[in-house]
């Protein structure tokens, strides 16, 4: 049998990082806390970050992750002496894919340290092993936090408030709930009162793109889209969340 490798971690201060976050009711600023936090922990430990990598709203357990992959494929390029995230589960929240892909990483010569947990020494025995662990309740975790994530969303549903649902004419006010928004409530508005005058869907969108007016996603209109509003219940006042409806949702 072949004798295992030995460690051996680049001789440099240079880090890499990654951020993942995998939820809708999560947002942009779930990574953007996390720079911040690695970031801080490069400069107290003297590391210098030469790339950052991050996975927006995906789930751990998905290996096809492109920054993920790319990171994979970089790190024996790069050489860096260490790999920072906030948790082990950030990286992945399945076994085989953690252990694959941390030794790819330590096969590069770059270590992992983590910003809100011990990081193991992974060539003691006893380091392994809390890895082996730490690994293992991975997955657990995962379901947990997605069954907590579930409940929260039925449990504002069902009192008609938002789950980060972006709807023309409305925004979000205080305590979660919906009110009609002054700025985009007029476009709103025209689409239906131009579509009851006659005028073809395609020109309406024509002109709404014409005059850089966008959707609710920041996207131009589309005919499609048009037929998405008209038909949508909620500007009739009915709350609809998955199979969650709420006649008077209080829009």
């Amino acid at each position: 049998m072949a004798k295992k490798k030995k460690f051996v971690q680049n001789d440099n201060n240079l880090a890499i990082a990654y951020y993942r976050y995998s939820s809708s009711p999560q947002n942009d600023a779930s990574i953007e806390e996390e720079q911040e936090l690695v970031q801080l922990y490069a400069a107290e430990h003297g590391y210098s970050i030469i790339k950052e990598y991050a996975d927006r709203a995906v789930s751990g357990q998905d290996d096809s992750r492109p920054n993920y992959k790319l990171m994979l494929s970089e790190v024996t390029k790069l050489r860096p002496a260490v790999l920072i995230m906030r948790k082990n589960d950030r990286l992945g929240r399945d076994v085989l894919q953690l252990t694959y892909a941390k030794i790819k990483i330590r096969e590069a010569g770059c270590s992992i340290e983590y910003v809100a947990e011990n990081a193991p020494d992974a060539s003691t025995s006893q380091g392994k092993f809390t890895e082996a662990v730490m690994d293992a309740f991975a997955p657990m975790w995962s379901d947990s936090s997605r069954e907590n994530i579930e409940r929260k969303l039925r449990h504002n549903a069902k009192n008609a408030l938002s789950n980060g649902q972006k709807i023309l004419g409305y925004r979000r006010a205080a305590a979660k709930r919906y009110e009609i928004d002054p700025a985009t409530a007029p476009v709103v508005q025209r689409i239906f009162h131009d579509y009851v005058d006659g005028k073809p869907m395609r020109q309406i969108a024509d002109e709404l793109n014409a005059q850089g007016i966008t959707t609710a996603l920041d996207r131009k209109f589309t005919v499609n889209g048009l037929r998405s509003v008209l038909k949508n219940d909620r500007y009739t006042g009915v709350y609809k969340y998955a199979n969650i409806v709420i006649p008077d949702g209080r829009y």
